[in-house]
């Protein structure tokens, strides 16, 4: 948590000296960590990876876990954790912040104030400048409102509830959520409180006043953004030494740590990196798997875990074990949670490490997205980019109609007219037409003529359907703590290092038919790790599901969810269809083509609903 306020007046400032009284009152394990004329910044109790990192002269400090970015793209060295020298200090004052973004990575929030008045707590030449930066790829949330004058920084809602402060839903949001799905959104989720997106700095005066709001970091433009990688050789060695580098990095304050273990191509990758790297952690796996499921992974992670060595946990996941009636709430949260994930996943999680010592849980959550499986058909789009319609486009279109079970004009027909007239917004329309089924028809209606308000990204430059899902979990709200406890109580924390921001950009600066390598899904991130994955693996070109896993869930949880669906806040603020929610929860053979996804979102946000209203 931070305090901003007018260091010159004397109500503010005493103001917000109860109120970090007030906020070290609820823990003893509150720290200030930073300390000006009119900012002060606090920490908790955090695991030994997230710190305070502070900018010299008291020019500001950095909060959460921060690397200094390397150069080379042939060597997987690890990034050490940054120690801010002068000449450093100097960069991030001159650039108002930017230089964090192009010099350094990690998960963070920094604060950046003016070296003059950082000293005097005065206003240097009429203008005193705070910037408050949100990494481009981290999960540490950022979020700002004002108390009495005092602008309050804060990543936990948790930590403000429990000063008694509660803010009221925006119904805007939980519309635009409705319609448009998970998304982080532009759309304040509570009154009062707005959101510091990832990659985004706000500037604020010498008063503590909001003056403006500055994207740093946009996924068309970054640091060699420009500069491609087209050399499928180039390429191979450039996403081994970065995804080695970020694990060893992220893993080096890690003596034991666990590893989700899918036995998909992306987890393998994470798990072969960290068997390989310098700090040699120990490494615990762990799968779950669906009872008599047809589609078992558990026989492809015991390859991955096999190859290295490692101990290996099969977690049983049984869908009539999961009764939400009887789960129960989650931790206060700004954005609306996954409740089935947090509630299972989390309190698993928790038992492994205590178990085995783990400080962290190892992820190749985003890889299907980073590493281009869901974009492979955009690869005609690239080839014909650069090579118009040569042997190589047509060589490559063919790869893509082959997969998709088209005909090679049809792929080079859509490449075509693509580049040539734009994406159009029918992918994007026909992507959320599968989540909002069950959403009031004069809701969608109203949504259509509106601006794009998916990401703040789209506001600076229209993003495309093909860029939005090379973002993957990048696309969607921060999700930093296990919500199935306090946040004031020990978990393992996340990592998810195919989300680290060398890695997403030296990914996006690869064209899709370079990752698209030899016509295979994720075909260049195949080649590069053939070292450290298993052949099995490597060969295997497709995923296996738990089928109907949600449908059961949903089945054995039909009357709590009838019940929150048809009676609660979406459905009186006519949010949602009530005759759609009803023939989708209708037991038996149903022609609703509502899928299960769209079922638990709306679930989700319902719950987070009457949580906000409770706290009021």
């Amino acid at each position: 948590m931070a305090l901003i306020w007018d260091p010159q007046s004397p109500e503010a400032a005493h103001g917000a000296i109860e109120l970090e009284e007030k906020i070290k009152a609820t823990a003893t394990a509150w720290v200030v960590t930073f300390k000006v004329p009119g900012i002060h910044v606090l920490m908790s109790d955090s695991s030994g990876c997230f710190g305070a990192h502070l900018l010299c002269d008291n020019a500001g400090v950095v909060v959460g876990e921060v690397f200094a970015r390397l150069k080379d793209l042939q060597g997987d060295d690890t990034a050490y954790r940054a120690r801010f020298n002068r000449f450093e200090t100097y960069q991030a004052l001159r650039s108002h912040g930017r230089s964090l973004v192009s010099e350094f990575w990690g998960n963070y929030v920094a604060i950046v104030v003016d070296g003059d008045a950082a000293q005097t707590g005065q206003p240097t030449g009429g203008q005193r400048a705070t910037y408050v930066l949100k990494d481009p790829s981290g999960t540490l949330p950022c979020n700002i409102t004002e108390h009495h004058g005092i602008k309050l920084l804060f990543s936990s809602l948790e930590d403000c509830r429990s000063i008694g402060l509660s803010f009221p839903v925006n119904w805007e949001f939980a519309r635009t959520r409705a319609v448009h799905g998970f998304f982080d959104t532009e759309v304040p989720t509570l009154l009062g409180v707005s959101t510091v997106h990832r990659g985004e700095c706000l500037r604020l005066d010498w008063k503590g006043r909001l003056v403006s709001r500055s994207l740093y970091w946009h996924p068309l433009h970054f640091a060699h953004a420009w500069d491609l990688i087209t050399d499928s050789v180039t390429a191979a060695k450039a996403l081994r030494a970065t995804v080695g580098s970020c694990v060893n990095s992220l893993a080096r304050h890690h003596s034991r740590l666990l590893a989700q273990t899918s036995g998909g191509l992306d987890s393998s990758i994470v798990l072969g990196c960290l068997g390989a790297a310098p700090s040699k952690p120990s490494i615990t796996c762990y799968t779950g798997y669906a009872v008599d499921s047809v589609c078992d992974e558990r026989r492809w992670a015991r390859h991955a875990a096999k190859c290295g060595g490692h101990r290996h946990l099969e977690i049983c996941q049984d869908p009539g074990e999961i009764v939400f009636r009887d789960a129960h709430r989650l931790a206060p949260s700004v954005q609306p949670a996954s409740y089935y994930s947090h509630l299972r996943r989390g309190s698993l999680e928790r038992e492994i490490a205590a178990e085995c010592g783990a400080t962290a849980t190892f992820t190749g959550d985003s890889g299907d997205s980073t590493l281009c499986a869901n974009t492979y058909s955009f690869a005609a789009d690239h080839s014909l980019r650069r090579h118009l319609l040569g042997m190589r486009t047509l060589k490559t279109a063919l790869r893509v109609a082959s997969r998709r079970d088209q005909t090679i004009w049809q792929v080079l027909a859509r490449a075509v007219r693509r580049e040539v007239f734009g994406a159009g917004k029918a992918d994007a329309l026909r992507r959320q037409s599968g989540f909002n089924r069950l959403v009031a028809p004069t809701l969608k209606r109203e949504t259509e003529g509106k601006n794009d308000q998916m990401n703040i990204w789209a506001s600076i430059e229209p993003i495309s359907e093909e860029i939005r899902l090379r973002l993957g979990t990048l696309a969607f709200p921060p999700d930093f703590y296990d919500l199935s406890t306090s946040t004031k109580n020990p978990a393992p924390h996340a990592i998810s290092p195919l989300c680290a921001q060398p890695v997403m950009e030296i990914c996006l600066r690869i064209p899709v038919d370079v990752h698209f390598d030899a016509g295979r899904s994720r075909g260049l991130a195949r080649r590069a790790f053939a070292d450290v994955v298993p052949e099995a693996i490597l060969r295997r070109q497709w995923k296996d599901r738990p089928l109907l896993f949600f449908d059961e869930v949903i089945q054995r949880n039909q009357g709590f969810i009838r019940e929150h669906l048809l009676d609660g806040a979406l459905a009186k603020e006519e949010i949602l269809d009530r005759s759609a929610v009803e023939l989708a929860l209708k037991s038996g053979p149903t022609r609703s083509t509502a899928i299960s996804a769209e079922i638990m979102s709306h679930l989700d946000l319902e719950l987070w609903i009457r949580d906000c209203a409770r706290a009021l």
